[in-house]
């Protein structure tokens, strides 16, 4: 192609321009909390379908108990497939090869259950067919299935009245020595004026609650079984999700005033 040429560029290389041009930003949420209104959420990460370990019965359960609990809105904070070629010997535990293939996968197996919509970032597994391929699985997903909603490469953003309500994220690194370190790190780097009220964090595959910053900070767990890499690295997965309930005051800040959240194991 003259394109290529002109630029220098390979074909990889262009489709993953490409698929960075597809992504959206969230619109605002219509979300209507004076002081003493409730809004309740669930909350995931690192579902990894496609995985020899992937926990579908655990994931559909979490998603009956939100509706059961008259919950409209999860959020999930990446790594939806397992993707591939992610780390070395991978391929003997996925079940499921291609860009193409997994997202298929993903879109006929993933709970759907009428008037849940589900908000979700990717991660670096789901990242993996990008770097491989030039493909963004987030806007196929978000095509396939009207009730998921893309948001974002690793990070995203959820805003109610112009304040940034809940931010989804996908870091980078293995565990470090303490749980809540990575997530510490990060909110020790957001800037006063652009704080969420609650951050979501997945890629580590456990879970943890604390508040820093004036900012809800959680490990979402995961819907993934101890992997050979997880095993090497010493990290035991936390399989399960939050219930998330927020209320907002009628202060200019819209502070957070009662924040209770539950998590919902599965063992």
């Amino acid at each position: 192609m003259d394109v290529l040429k002109k630029y220098g560029l390979t074909d990889k290389q262009l489709g993953q321009i490409l698929a960075s041009k597809k992504q959206k930003a969230i619109k605002p949420l219509a979300l209507q909390m004076g002081e003493g209104r409730a809004y309740q959420f669930g909350a995931i990460a690192d579902t990894h379908l496609c995985s020899c370990q992937e926990k579908l019965p655990e994931l559909h359960t979490f998603y009956e108990i939100c509706h059961q609990r008259g919950i409209k809105e999860i959020y999930h904070a990446g790594d939806l497939v397992s993707g591939q070629g992610v780390y070395a010997g991978q391929e003997y535990e996925i079940k499921t090869f291609g860009a193409d293939n997994q997202v298929d996968y993903f879109c006929e197996n993933y709970p759907k259950i009428n008037g849940i919509t589900t908000y979700f970032i990717t991660g670096n597994h789901d990242y993996a067919f990008t770097k491989l391929l030039g493909v963004n699985i987030g806007t196929h997903i978000a095509e396939k299935r009207h009730d998921m909603k893309y948001i974002g490469t690793f990070q995203g953003d959820v805003k109610h009245n112009g304040m940034t309500l809940i931010r989804l994220v996908h870091p980078d690194g293995g565990m470090p020595y303490a749980l809540s370190y990575r997530a510490q790190k990060y909110v020790e780097q957001i800037t006063s004026g652009s704080k969420p009220r609650v951050l979501l964090c997945g890629h580590l595959h456990t879970q943890y609650h604390f508040i820093y910053r004036n900012i809800a900070v959680y490990g979402c767990g995961c819907f993934e079984g101890q992997t050979t890499l997880l095993a090497r690295k010493g990290i035991n997965p936390v399989i399960g999700g939050w219930i998330i309930t927020i209320k907002l005051g009628n202060d200019k800040k819209q502070s957070a005033v009662s924040i209770v959240s539950e998590f919902i194991p599965f063992f």
